[in-house]
This record gives structure tokens, C-alpha cells and sequence, in this order.
């Protein structure tokens, strides 16, 4: 009620929504911005916009790095507990390089960050960003790296050095694209604000002491740093994640529930001084992945990670995607009749949920086979819960056989059940004049099935 408050109330309809009020609850979802209601832009409105966006804008204030589609924003996040709505933004995985690397070994290094994809549910998980440390120290060849890496790469950088001199030689080469810059401390903060300043690129305030984490915040702003410049790096220690943990969520508490101005900002993390502690090298990309995933846990907002081997860093991937789907959606797909293959009128129709983890399963185990495969709207939920909970019934089945128009799709009018949904078979057989074959309990005995089952008697 406070945002639509301060909205014009003329349900004009020119920000896409019908009525103010559904706008409110745009904007409150994160549907929607304030300039998109054309009236918040003229003048007469100038300070309720501030209000609202005042209003609008989350505890921990988001920050942009990057240009193009490949930029992420870190930061954003309302709540300390996932459970309590939901987070919001992925921390993007940053894997690091150096200006001694071999040109030869950069840029294939810099091509296999840049190249990586996995598929997961549906979903193409890959990394976000390079880090590149001024291992040297010399400006001159970070510069010479940095301008390398920009040219085999489309993904953000970050520029890694506490000698602003270094930073600087960095943004004369990619200042347009908004890199994050690393690192401001109690030395040299200053010169890094002002770098940040002169360039508009974000920043990073880096100290294991959050009270001059706080002093250096306030003194940047103070500058003229922008909120939506800052990030904060409270140290990763491998060796104690317990004292980094409970500095991660001491800032975190002060962001969301005390809203302390100087530390309303995202976090970096960095498992990669894993390898600054351990000498194999399998020992390192293990402990960076255990440490990355506990961080992942701990709201932190950014990783910066060196191990580029896929074991090492697919556990991050995974922990992340499922800890930023909203709990409040579960995952799922659109209940429309998708095919697998190259399926005709006499292939098989396989019934499941929508439920991605489940759809997704069963369409991968059901590769190598021309089929369709239609997923109930379950709301998200498994075969099993919605089967006890009637959000997969004969009915819903029955509907869908006609509202898809099943019929003119196969010709044998026959479909395949998941095992747990027997109990329906009866019903739409029933109700539809369908043939209902009930498959296997476990999707991965689908082939086998098909194999024993298909096509079906009556038609052979």
C-alpha cells in the first residue's frame, strides 16, 4: 500500500498493467521497474520516483559488473534465510588468471572458461567471469594481459591488485566495459575510490576486519562512491571457515535486519587462496570446492575461483542452482506435448509431471527412443506427491488428451503411465476410450519397457 501510495492512481495502463495496484505488485515481485510507468518520469513526480525507489530498492544494494548479455548483477537480496522468499541473484563464478601465464596457455585457459556449458535440468549452467591478477606487479604487463584476456573473451572481468597504479593501467583498456576493480584496503583506498570515481565501475573493500570494512565504506560514499558501487570482501580463509562464515553473516544481519548504511553490500568470496595453502594440486580444487560451497550456503554474492577441472567445480554449479530456485515456484515445465526424437503416429505417449527435475529425468532416459512425452501441471510437484495430493488425476489427463488433440497426433490411442500413477489407469480408460499401458516406477526402465511393450498387442 506505501508503493501504490506513491504511484499516480490513474490506471492509465501504459506501464502494461491494468491498474496501479497491479502495478504495486509488479513492482514488489521484481516484475517490473518504476520508470515504466511513463508518469513516474515527469517532474511533478520527481521525489515520490526517489521515494519509491528508495522504497523499492533491496537491503543489500545490487551492483552491476559488465556490459552485454554476459553482465551480472550481484547483490539484491531481501531476506538472510532462502526459506523466507527467496534469493535472487546466482553468485556468478569468476575463474581467475595471471599476467605470468604463457600467451599460449592464457588464452587456451581464457577459451575454456569462456566455452564451458553443462546442461541440468533444463537449464545451461556455465561460469560468469575472469579475474585477472596482477601476479607481476608490473602495469605495463598487466595491461598487456588484461587486453589479451578482453580479446578472447566476452565475459566481465575483474582486475586484481592492491596497487592502483596496476588497476589503473588495466582500465585504460576495458574502463567502457565496467569491470570490478580488487582491491581497496586501509592503504590505499583512496586511489582506488578515485579510480572507481573517474572510470563508474565498481569497486571491491577488502579487510578480515568488518569494522574497517564499515570505516573504509563510509569514507568512500562519503567521496562519492556510488551505493551501487561497492563490494565487499570480508577474506576467505580455508583453513577457518568458521570465523570467515560468521563474518558473512555478520554482514549480512547488518545489511538486512539493522540496514546499516556502510555495509548494505555484496559479497565476494574468494575459495581460490585454497591454493595458496595446499600443495597438490587435487588437494587444493577439493578444499576450494568444499570451501566454495560453503560460502554458496552463506549468502555470499561473487566467487573467485582458480580451479578450472569440471569435478572440482560442478558441485558450485549445482549447489547454486538449486539453492536460487524460488521456493516458493518449484521448478517446472510448461504442460505442452514435447517430442524426443523424431516421433510419428505409431510412437509411444508417455505420461509424467511437470516437475522439472522429474520431466527432465525421464526425457534423458528416454533418449535414443522417438516418442512424446506430455507433463501434467502438477504445480512443480513429483509424480508420487501429486498423485496422494490430486494434482496429477484422470481428469486432468483426460482434458489434455483433447485439449492437445492426442488423437490426431498417434494413431494407436494409447498412453503410457509413470508406475507410481497406476491407480489413474482405470479412470481414463474410462472417461477418454484410451488404452493404458502403466510403465516402470523408475524412468531409467523405460527403454526396457518399451522394448517388452511396445507396440502395443492389439496392435500387432
Amino acid at each position: 500500500m506505501e508503493i501504490y501510495r506513491l504511484l499516480p492512481g490513474d490506471n492509465c495502463g501504459e506501464c502494461g498493467t491494468k491498474t496501479c495496484m497491479g502495478f504495486a505488485t509488479k513492482l514488489i515481485g521484481r516484475k517490473g521497474e518504476v520508470d515504466d510507468c511513463p508518469l513516474m518520469t515527469e517532474p511533478e513526480y520527481e521525489e515520490e520516483r526517489k521515494e519509491l525507489i528508495g522504497l523499492l530498492t533491496p537491503p543489500v544494494r545490487p551492483v552491476k559488473v559488465g556490459k552485454g548479455e554476459n553482465a551480472f548483477e550481484i547483490g539484491g537480496e531481501e531476506v538472510i534465510y532462502r526459506h523466507e522468499k527467496t534469493w535472487y541473484n546466482r553468485p556468478p563464478m569468476i575463474i581467475d588468471v595471471d599476467d605470468k601465464m604463457e600467451e599460449k596457455e592464457l588464452i587456451e585457459r581464457v577459451e575454456k572458461i569462456s566455452d564451458y556449458s553443462r546442461i541440468k535440468i533444463g537449464e545451461v549452467l556455465t561460469y560468469n567471469g575472469i579475474a585477472v591478477r596482477a601476479k607481476s606487479g608490473d602495469p605495463f604487463n598487466f595491461k598487456k594481459t588484461v587486453k589479451l584476456v578482453d580479446e578472447n573473451t566476452e565475459y566481465p572481468l575483474v582486475l586484481c591488485s592492491f596497487d592502483p597504479e596496476v588497476l589503473e593501467s588495466g582500465l585504460e583498456i576495458v574502463s567502457n566495459q565496467n569491470p570490478l576493480i580488487y582491491a581497496a584496503n586501509k592503504d590505499n583506498w583512496e586511489n582506488v575510490a578515485d579510480l572507481a570515481i573517474e572510470h563508474g565501475c565498481p569497486m571491491t573493500i577488502s579487510s578480515t576486519d568488518i569494522n574497517e570494512i564499515a570505516e573504509i565504506s563510509t569514507r568512500s560514499l562519503a567521496r562519492g562512491v556510488e551505493d551501487d558501487q561497492i563490494v565487499l570482501d570480508p577474506g576467505t580463509n580455508p583453513l577457518d571457515l568458521r570465523s570467515t562464515t560468521n563474518r558473512l553473516i555478520k554482514l549480512r544481519r547488518a545489511a538486512i535486519e539493522d540496514e546499516f548504511e556502510a555495509l548494505r553490500f555484496p559479497l565476494l568470496g574468494i575459495p581460490s587462496t585454497t591454493w595458496m595453502v595446499e600443495e597438490s594440486e587435487n588437494d587444493a580444487a577439493f578444499m576450494e570446492a568444499t570451501t566454495a560451497c560453503a560460502l554458496v550456503d552463506n549468502s555470499i554474492d561473487a566467487l573467485i575461483l582458480h580451479s578450472d577441472e569440471v569435478w572440482s567445480l560442478m558441485p558450485t554449479l549445482i549447489l547454486r542452482q538449486d539453492l536460487y530456485q524460488d521456493p516458493r515456484n518449484p521448478a517446472s515445465v510448461e504442460p505442452e506435448l514435447r517430442e524426443v526424437g523424431e516421433p510419428d503416429e505409431n510412437s509411444p505417449l508417455l505420461i509424467t509431471c511437470n516437475f522439472a527435475l522429474t520431466y527432465y529425468t525421464v526425457e534423458g532416459d528416454s533418449e535414443g527412443v522417438d516418442c512424446y512425452i506430455y507433463p501434467v501441471d502438477t504445480d512443480g510437484t513429483s509424480v508420487t506427491s501429486a498423485v496422494a495430493g490430486d494434482l496429477m488425476t484422470a481428469q486432468k489427463i483426460v482434458d489434455a488428451i483433447e485439449e492437445h488433440d492426442f488423437e490426431e497426433i498417434v494413431s494407436h490411442k494409447t498412453l503410457i503411465l509413470p508406475g507410481d500413477a497406476a491407480v489413474l489407469s482405470g479412470q481414463i480408460e474410462v472417461d477418454s476410450g484410451w488404452n493404458v499401458l502403466v510403465g516402470p516406477k523408475d524412468s531409467s526402465g523405460i527403454k526396457d519397457f518399451l522394448d517388452d511393450n511396445w507396440p502395443p498387442k492389439k496392435e500387432k
